[in-house]
């Protein structure tokens, strides 16, 4: 038999060239599929241990080209997900932005970040998913799943995988996450009592405008005086700075919050509100130590734009009033800890002990489903039709008639 290698048998036009590798120990295929960009021969060589295993490879390679999907399987999920970071979020809030980047770089990357995108299948998904586990909530989970689809989708739109597995899968069952709390009657009382002793008047006001209107931590902190109404008579100045043209309830305009572009959560959540007695008068003493606590430190004290805003008028810092809240409620020993999303839940709750019906809770925090008041933030449910926000008056008016 002839020393000399075998030869290269030619091809049909379409089928690729296959020949065995004494050097590589696999048989490798050159196919021509066309040009590059650059105007160069797109000639891609694969390698695999049998003719049958390259010719599959030629062959996932000419539908990728028919499809207009990258060629190669070079590209991986961390790849994708540093792309999907750096291009795929363009219109998200920052902290949007911070929770995809942490599902991502803590859970996504660890996992799945050295598989090939092409050949990520589901069952590598539902792995990593079950891996999972034991170590987050099952709606984490639910979340982690849903930006792995997010990446696949821009790694589609960008033409580097043609299917997205992720939505073939599921997010299995895992721990049980934190319960949603609420205040009972009595801790509320007590942290009301603890927030008017508090030298920092603006939680006095933050608190019981969040507790008794049910707005959100992310509506409350960017409110401005302009959409707050504490006496909207007919012909007079209101708090707002300007007069109304007829009578009506004292109330607040939640039109906006702190997400990009200054949008509330839903439509259905730019809402009006109207304020208990209790807390106009909260407020409206609020309106003037800001003012005079302006004055004193030689901050603008004129034209004041935001209710809970900085000594320099911008909005507070999430965190800063999370850590006020927190301080007051053990002040006010309140064991556990506390956020102040969780005086959403209390107004939720109490509302629902007061008889107050799905619809008009829902209307009142601003949810587009009453399934979102049932299943998320309610904590006793009494459905029994009933009419406005009044419906805590009889609860805590005489609590605050007392103090003044």
């Amino acid at each position: 038999m002839s020393d000399q290698a075998p030869r290269r048998k030619k091809a049909s036009h379409g089928e690729g060239t296959i020949y065995w590798s004494e050097a590589e120990g696999c048989f490798i295929g050159e196919i021509s599929l066309g040009y590059k960009p650059d105007g160069s021969r797109n000639r891609p060589k694969v390698r695999g241990r049998t003719k049958a295993a390259v010719k599959n490879v030629f062959k996932e390679l000419k539908e990728d080209q028919a499809n207009g999907i990258e060629l190669g399987d070079k590209y991986t999920v961390a790849q994708a997900c540093r792309d999907f970071l750096a291009r795929g979020l363009p219109r998200q809030d920052e902290g949007t932005v911070k929770g995809v980047a942490i599902h991502i770089n803590k859970h996504i990357v660890p996992g799945l970040g050295r598989s090939k995108l092409k050949r990520l299948s589901a069952d590598d998904v539902d792995d990593f998913l079950a891996s999972k586990r034991t170590e987050v909530s099952t709606s984490y989970l639910e979340r982690i799943l849903g930006t792995l689809r997010r990446v696949i989708r821009f790694a589609q739109r960008r033409n580097k995988v043609a299917r997205n597995v992720a939505e073939l899968v599921e997010a299995p069952t895992a721990k049980e996450g934190r319960p949603s709390k609420a205040l009972t009657l009595e801790q509320g009382r007590a942290l009301v009592r603890q927030c008017r002793m508090s030298r920092e008047p603006w939680i006095y006001a933050y608190v019981a405008l969040s507790m008794f209107t049910g707005v959100r931590t992310e509506e409350a902190r960017p409110l401005k005086w302009e959409h707050t109404h504490l006496n909207p008579v007919k012909g007079e100045r209101c708090t707002c700075g300007r007069a109304h043209s007829e009578d009506l309830p004292p109330h607040v305009e939640v039109w906006r919050s702190v997400r990009k572009k200054g949008d509330t959560k839903t439509e259905k959540s730019r809402r009006t509100i109207a304020l208990p007695s209790y807390v106009v008068v909260i407020l409206a003493d609020y309106a003037v130590k800001q003012v005079e606590s302006r004055k004193r430190n030689g901050h603008e004290h004129e034209h004041i734009a935001y209710v809970f805003g900085t000594r320099n008028d911008t909005v507070k810092d999430a965190r800063n009033v999370s850590r006020y809240f927190q301080d007051i409620a053990t002040a006010a020993e309140i064991e556990g800890q506390w956020v102040p999303k969780e005086l959403r839940h209390t107004f939720v709750s109490w509302m629902s002990d007061q008889g107050a019906s799905d619809q008009l809770i829902a209307d009142l925090v601003g949810h587009k489903k009453t399934s979102t008041t049932r299943t998320v933030y309610r904590h006793q449910l009494r459905p029994v039709i009933t009419r406005g926000t009044d419906l805590l008056d009889d609860v805590f008016g005489k609590e605050f008639r007392e103090a003044e």
